[in-house]
């Protein structure tokens, strides 16, 4: 199973967008997995579908708005992606699991970054475990 390391959120208002990064490491990673919303959607944004959270696989492959659920649990992060994207993100499931080796502050920060950049989305998925209290 992948493991994450770190973790980094960044809400930046001048720049209008937060986002948090997953990573195996902090410095030079081998792979990351990335979740981004653009904090005030433009009309183009709108018209396009990419009014809501964007997610960023190891992969490369993006979408927006593809997950249904997402789960924090004892050092566990599994993300449940509606079935469409399955094919579009070249995911063999339509679950992704990964073990977070993180330490409680980067659990808050990857908790408080997931809440807001999904939870404050169009179409925000479910979010479960230590994601809501």
């Amino acid at each position: 199973m992948t493991v994450a390391q770190a973790v980094s959120y960044v809400r930046d208002e001048e720049m209008g967008f937060e986002t948090v990064v997953l990573a195996d490491q902090d410095v030079a990673p081998t792979w990351h997995l990335a979740f981004q919303r653009a904090l005030e959607p433009h009309e183009q944004d709108e018209a396009l579908g990419m009014d809501s959270y964007c997610v960023t696989l190891p992969s490369g492959g993006c979408l927006y708005a593809c997950l249904a659920t997402v789960l924090i649990w004892d050092g566990n992060l599994r993300l449940d992606f509606h079935k469409d994207p399955v094919q579009e993100l070249g995911l063999g499931s339509a679950e992704l699991n990964l073990r977070l080796d993180l330490d409680a502050d980067q659990l808050l920060a990857l908790g408080t970054g997931l809440q807001s950049v999904l939870g404050g989305a169009r179409n925000p998925p479910t979010l479960k475990g230590l994601l809501r209290p």
